[in-house]
């Protein structure tokens, strides 16, 4: 395991609560020695950490040096040299801001780390629904809203630990649904799903990813990060999203994107931000079906990110090249690029490079529609050799070759799998493909 993969033992200071030295806010630093920062890798001055549960919390702290009297503090109570190499000093302020709690019996947390763009973190809170009988059993009337399996409104959602590694981020879903359902809920069915209603209203159901930053994007002024992420989003559309209309299903993707009387769900450009990172939000909650079509789904998202920042870094992450000021209308205004007018893809370098310009009115149709015949054998091999081109192709093609292995199955076939989640997760139920 490279040294960037591990996690940080994150630490309140009382030595940087009570620090009065001026121009020096203790509030937005992590003090290391430099061992410990050696040993993290961590060789800018600054890193983004990242702690996930029911709430999800990201902030950029500069580094500097630890007190002498916190490391000598954490020996006496018996910290190893190894949690040594791997320990931060915060601020109480700070490590209630990042964690959730107040400092008290332990006085650490485990943090997770994006310090570059080879071990990018990646996250998820994927909706599903319970029913019992066929009849939805809403979240919010048998779940806590904060829990690792809560409820997001009417519908469940797992919130895992993110994770660098996409299998270890599998696991860790695996885990909620073993050892973090409430009994409450155990009588139910939990079902996959994209798209259901009932006589009372409908569910859009969501799949979300959630993408770590490297530092140059989280040290990123937000108008400008927000520029970088509509084009990162569109990419994941153009190579994620559509192909997996096919798991949706005509009727019900095009029901979530289109019809849904609760609001549009999976539309074009759909993604949020949280915490200064992207959440893309096209896909349904159809992926949670089962975790080696998880597994799949997340890999192939990962290494779609991964060469998006490869091409960045080789451009040092200039706005020219994933923004160009050649898209500004007479007043200095961008244009909203997932409005149907908007056919400038191939102006924009970075979308080029990763062969993503497609024009925006082509791609809300394809999604709006959903038509899963136009993810046939022609489009799909081309999809194919497009992923395979990429740099990262090699150390990810178990997940790009699992995923396009599932494409190939009949659309019906796909979607008449069992969607039980429990089957599927808990029983070791085999898929049609494994991954």
């Amino acid at each position: 395991m490279s040294n960037t993969k591990k996690k940080l033992i994150l630490v309140p200071s009382d030595k940087m609560d009570t620090n009065k030295k001026k121009d020096r806010d203790e509030h937005g630093l992590v003090r290391m020695s430099a061992t410990a920062r050696k040993n993290m890798g961590f060789n800018d001055d600054a890193v983004e950490l990242w702690q996930s549960g029911g709430k999800k919390v990201t902030t950029v702290l500069s580094i500097y040096q630890a007190f002498a009297s916190d490391i000598k503090r954490l020996k006496k109570e018996g910290y190893s040299n190894e949690e040594l190499k791997r320990v931060g000093f915060v601020s109480a302020k700070t490590y209630k801001r990042i964690t959730g709690n107040d400092p008290g019996d332990g006085n650490e947390a485990n943090i997770w780390i994006s310090p570059n763009i080879e071990n990018l973190m990646f996250g998820a809170d994927p909706e599903f629904l319970l029913f019992n009988n066929d009849e939805v059993v809403r979240a919010n009337n048998v779940l806590d809203y904060s829990s690792l399996l809560g409820c997001d409104g009417a519908m469940a959602e797992i919130r895992p630990k993110p994770d660098s590694e996409i299998k270890q981020l599998v696991k860790n879903m695996h885990t909620i649904f073993a050892e973090h359902a409430p009994s409450d809920i155990k009588q139910y069915d939990w079902r996959a799903e994209c798209y259901h209603k009932d006589s009372q209203r409908d569910y859009p159901v969501g799949g979300h990813i959630h993408i770590g930053n490297p530092l140059k994007v989280a040290k990123m002024q937000s108008s400008r990060k927000n520029l970088l992420f509509k084009v990162i989003n569109k990419i994941l559309d153009e190579l994620l999203s559509i192909p997996m209309i096919k798991l949706d299903g005509t009727e019900k993707g095009k029901a979530r994107r289109t019809e849904c009387t609760m609001g549009k769900y999976g539309y074009f450009g759909e993604y949020r931000t949280h915490d200064g990172r992207l959440e893309h939000r096209t896909l349904s909650g159809m992926w949670l079906l089962h975790p080696s079509l998880a597994t799949a789904v997340i890999g192939t998202a990962k290494a779609i990110v991964d060469e998006t920042y490869r091409w960045l870094k080789s451009e040092n992450f200039k706005t020219e090249y994933f923004f160009p000021n050649c898209l500004k209308d007479d007043y200095g205004d961008y244009p909203n690029v997932f409005k149907s007018h908007f056919d400038r893809w191939e102006d924009i370098p970075l979308a080029k490079d990763m062969g993503c310009t497609t024009s925006s009115e082509r791609m809300i149709y394809l999604l709006n529609s959903s038509k899963t015949s136009s993810i046939n054998a022609s489009y799909l091999n081309k999809w194919y050799a497009a992923m395979k081109r990429m740099s990262t192709y090699k150390e990810n093609s178990h997940f790009i070759d699992g995923l396009y292995e599932i494409l190939k199955i009949p659309a019906k076939e796909l979607q008449e799998w069992d969607r039980e989640i429990k089957n599927n997760w808990l029983s070791g139920k085999k898929f049609l493909v494994e991954v």
